[in-house]
């Protein structure tokens, strides 16, 4: 038989106290069925604040909490219910949860204990009384009569005290408690929330992300602004660019909003982890996240949170540069080199077009151009030397824009012409023969 359905009331029968207490099982079992169902993390602080002061004495003393215990009963200090008593931290206690605690109800045990009464049972009681004068509000006279309410029970245990007859709330971690020294709490711990604005850690996540946010989106804007190029390496930077103008606005307003549930604050930041891991792992894939986990908190977020700082902080490097060619005298164009380690790390493509049909440039070019450094492109010149080899491509590289009419040559990396372009300042280009209305890009593409 249930200890909390509904009473059956009917005309004439006889009150007694156990009909109001049945009816308000009833009415608690019930909104507590309805609400349930509505978020299954229900339960959870709205508010907090610790008393700093009791710290120094080995002491931990709330001022203030809301919120709801996981059995579904709503609490508000100092408002409707009182200070729980002070918490005494036994002396070299280390790395403990500090819980807010209420006596679970139970069929059959006492429910209320009076100042009066025996203090036997006094543990298991969730309410204690008290008396109220309780004005008339339907009354203009508004009389006032004495009633008697009861207010919570509240108190701070620690996890290593019997907690397997309260419903708890956790609400600090001791970080240690050395013996004539205060209490250290861990600032790094977020307790069971409603509402994100109540966590210092959460409101400091949220001012790193709109932070990365913003220098990455304005580091790709520049770069996107000042390339000039169109190719697929491009398009990948303007779709990532697109994911960060969606996240930013976005971020800022979750940090704006007043509770804000945990949850729905872990699902965004799994689907932004999930979104960037296209653009910044090597095999295009999210990594699989932890689940959330509303009372541990702390790990949930430290975990997606280091997945978005990696994604958010990883050096950006152009696939494709362009290499400026300056043309100088006798038909030698020169591209200076900025980065030596492209040399090494990097394929070189000539870009060609010239007022000529694609396959005679295709076979022409090859022969008619030395490549060299530089420093040597004279020696080779008149030495009648080749330099660098360059192989005709099929097509453009995804990295570089595609333009109508252009031939594209790869240089080859090997030979001693090559292993001197490492100690090289530049790339100097020489035609051998005059192609009408000649166009050249040089491009280095990361390997």
């Amino acid at each position: 038989m249930s200890v909390s359905n509904k009473v059956i009331w009917s005309e004439g029968m006889f009150l007694r106290p156990q009909h109001f207490q049945q009816q308000d099982r009833y009415l608690e079992r019930y909104i507590e069925g309805r609400t349930n169902a509505l978020n299954a993390y229900f339960s959870g602080l709205q508010a907090l604040a610790i008393d700093a002061e009791p710290l120094q004495l080995g002491k931990i003393s709330i001022t203030a909490a809301r919120g709801v215990f996981p059995d579904g009963t709503p609490f508000s200090i100092p408002d409707h219910e009182n200070l729980p008593p002070v918490l005494e931290v036994p002396e070299n206690t280390r790395e403990e949860t500090v819980y807010l605690c209420i006596p679970l109800r139970r069929p059959g045990s006492l429910d209320v204990i009076r100042a009066e009464d025996s203090q036997l049972h006094a543990h298991q009681a969730r309410f204690q009384a008290h008396s109220l004068d309780a004005r008339d509000s339907a009354s203009a006279a508004g009389e006032e009569a004495r009633i008697q309410i009861g207010k919570l029970r509240l108190a701070l245990k620690l996890g290593t005290d019997d907690l397997s007859g309260y419903a708890t709330i956790g609400v600090a971690r001791i970080r240690e408690r050395n013996p004539d020294k205060p209490v250290e709490l861990d600032n790094n711990y977020i307790p069971p929330l409603l509402d994100c604005a109540e966590s210092p850690v959460l409101k400091a996540y949220f001012e790193e992300l709109k932070s990365l946010l913003k220098q990455r989106g304005e580091a790709l804007s520049h770069r996107l602004s000042d390339s000039g190029r169109a190719g697929s390496a491009e398009i990948a930077d303007y779709m990532l660019l697109q994911v960060i103008n969606r996240i930013e606005p976005l971020v800022a307003h979750l940090s704006q909003q007043k509770g804000l549930h945990p949850v729905a604050f872990f699902t965004e930041l799994v689907q932004m982890a999930g979104e960037l891991a296209t653009f910044t792992t090597g095999d295009k894939r999210a990594p699989v996240f932890a689940p959330y986990q509303h009372d541990n908190l702390a790990d949930t977020f430290a975990g997606i949170f280091a997945v978005l700082r990696q994604c958010l902080s990883m050096v950006l490097e152009q696939s494709a540069i362009a290499m400026k060619l300056v043309e100088r005298k006798y038909g030698i164009h020169v591209a200076a080199i900025t980065d030596p380690s492209l040399v090494t790390d990097a394929s070189f493509v000539l870009a060609a077009k010239a007022d000529m049909q694609g396959d005679l440039l295709r076979s022409h070019m090859p022969t008619q151009t030395k490549v060299a450094p530089v420093e040597k492109i004279r020696d080779l010149i008149s030495a009648q030397l080749p330099g660098v080899k360059l192989r005709p491509l099929p097509v453009a590289p995804r990295q570089i824009p595609y333009h109508a009419g252009f031939t594209y040559f790869e240089l080859e990396r090997s030979g001693e012409i090559w292993n001197m372009m490492k100690s090289s300042g530049g790339f100097a280009i020489h035609l051998g023969a005059d192609f009408p209305n000649l166009e050249m890009e040089l491009w280095a593409i990361r390997d």
